[in-house]
């Protein structure tokens, strides 16, 4: 009798461990793969650092200069530019910041010069459209001018 148990625990076992992965439930299924990684310069200091979902990078990045400082700061979306994304020179002054989907300029920016903003408008597909604005190194206007249709 203690045989034939053990055999009948041992098919239920078996059949239970061999089903069809389409029963797992959805959360097993579509469950994601995430980290945070740094990449490193060879003379050790930071070169890049953000999520990684999936093998792509995702979310929050940050880029350094290979002298420590801030290079850009933005998000990404499946190894993807989105949303606003900050840029700096070697010094650490910003020379533009704005809306990029991929790496194309779309949505609002502003150009700066000397880590002072010059410029300020819309691009879409990385061309100026509609009103851009010039401002003085006091960031007051001091022209307007028309983009575009």
């Amino acid at each position: 009798m203690k045989v034939i148990l053990t055999i009948i625990s041992i098919f239920i076992c078996l059949s239970l461990f061999s089903q069809n992965k389409e029963n797992e439930p959805t959360r097993l299924k579509n469950s994601t793969s995430k980290s945070y990684k740094k990449v490193y310069y060879p003379n050790g200091k930071m070169k890049e650092e953000g999520w990684i979902q999936n093998g792509k990078k995702n979310y929050y990045w940050i880029s350094y200069f290979e002298n420590g400082k801030k290079k850009s700061e933005g998000h990404f979306a499946n190894n993807l530019k989105t949303d606003w994304w900050i840029y700096y020179n070697e010094i650490g002054q910003k020379i533009n910041e704005g809306h990029y989907t991929g790496e194309v300029k779309n949505g609002f920016h502003h150009i700066y010069k000397d880590g002072k903003p010059i410029y300020a408008g819309h691009f879409v597909n990385d061309i100026k459209k509609g009103t851009w604005v010039t401002l003085n190194s006091k960031g007051s206007f001091i022209d307007i001018t028309e983009y575009g249709e």
